[in-house]
């Protein structure tokens, strides 16, 4: 857009529009937004043509409750199973079976995208409380010196039918890193390796 601006301002406003198909009225809108922002070409940068009203949607609330039931029915039945289970219902209600992809939409727009968890029931029929198994961490502020806590991880990659384990060490304090190829992941090599560094 600064070059077809600067082609209008040396060629003429009738030139630029037939080379570059583009109108008087854009020509003289982006030579104002270069000059309101003091020449900064940033001006001309395209913006956002979303309508600032988007159209709501409206779905039949029979439909949705459909959906929920299904889903409670069937936990997180996917789009493509509703799809099918959703065909007689709506001939039968005479409602317009919408695409695999609106119903996943519809999915998507409800607040708890209509998940459903299904209890898990002890031997007795009771219902087990949920828990989650907390992985070990760093303590936060905890201050160490060089090479004193290091993080560990283990890469596999194979390559010509040989399988190579690359262990890498990241030393947060020193922002010290080191890999070293090992052929197992075998504690040995893994302190070999740690004793190394």
């Amino acid at each position: 857009r600064l070059r077809i601006v600067q082609f209008w301002d040396k060629h003429g406003l009738v030139a630029a529009c037939d080379a570059f198909g583009v109108s008087r009225r854009t020509l003289y809108r982006w030579r104002a937004a270069l000059k309101a922002e003091g020449g900064n070409p940033a001006a001309l940068a395209s913006q956002s043509s979303a309508p600032k009203r988007r159209r709501s949607p409206k779905t039949d609330p029979r439909l949705v409750a459909e959906i929920r039931r299904l889903r409670i029915l069937h936990p997180n039945l996917g789009k493509d199973k509703l799809h099918v289970l959703l065909r007689p219902w709506c001939a039968e209600k005479g409602i317009a079976l919408p695409s695999v992809s609106t119903l996943g939409r519809i999915i998507a727009r409800a607040p708890d995208k209509m998940r459903h968890s299904p209890a898990r029931l002890d031997a007795r029929g009771r219902p087990k409380p949920m828990q989650r198994s907390r992985k070990p961490r760093k303590p936060k502020g905890v201050a160490t010196t060089a090479l004193q806590c290091l993080a560990v991880d283990t890469i596999e990659r194979v390559r010509d039918g040989l399988k190579r384990y690359l262990v890498t060490f990241i030393d947060p304090a020193s922002a010290f890193a080191l890999a070293v190829a090992l052929p197992s992941k075998a504690t040995r090599h893994t302190q070999a390796a740690l004793a190394a560094v």
